[in-house]
């Protein structure tokens, strides 16, 4: 065998081994990820959630703030804009204790999401990139299962109540999506 044909053997295993292994990354990509979006949306939609404080008195409020930023750099994302809280809805919370514990709320929050027109655009709303879409949940700390003195993690998660098949919007991020986890925070119960 030649120098040549070894150099053309040497290329041809190189080249196969890449097809290969770009096929099997691709493979892997397409495969549904847990509580993030599916497919070519992942980076796109981003949801980030704050509280009011870090400290609250065993008694009072808690104020979560749950936004929804377009993280593309230059295409727009459509979203239902009606946003709510519960299953039902678009927006569901997690909430642990220290130990990691899961924490059974006193009520169950669920808003309802209102039938829509299949050709009505109004009910969406056009996000540009770098701009949000947001909500408020204020909740008193006893209906959420927090009236003991403790440290207390919060997880929220987005998902769109509207089916891609209900409307005739075809660029809009849909419940086919998938759900979106927030970031992690934590609170402090005190006395």
């Amino acid at each position: 065998m030649t120098e040549a044909m070894k150099s053309l053997m040497i290329l041809l295993v190189l080249v196969l081994g890449s097809v290969v292994a770009f096929g099997s990354q691709a493979a892997r990509n397409n495969e549904p990820r847990q509580s993030s979006p599916m497919g070519h949306k992942t980076k796109q939609l981003e949801l980030s959630i704050f509280t009011d404080r870090h400290r609250y008195k065993r008694h009072g409020k808690i104020r979560i703030t749950a936004m929804l930023t377009n993280k593309e750099y230059v295409k727009d994302i459509f979203l239902y804009g009606r946003l709510g809280w519960g299953y039902l809805s678009s927006f569901t919370y997690t909430i642990r204790d220290a130990s990691g514990k899961f924490v059974e709320p006193a009520i169950l929050v669920d808003d309802l999401t209102l039938p829509i027109a299949r050709n009505d655009p109004t009910s969406f709303v056009k996000l540009p990139p770098d701009q949000f879409l947001g909500i408020h949940y204020l909740e008193g700390l006893d209906q959420l299962n927090l009236s003991r003195p403790g440290k207390y993690s919060i997880v929220v998660e987005y998902h769109c109540p509207i089916s891609a098949t209900e409307v005739d919007l075809s660029e809009f991020w849909s419940k086919e999506d998938g759900i979106i986890r927030s970031n992690l925070v934590w609170i402090e119960v005190v006395r």
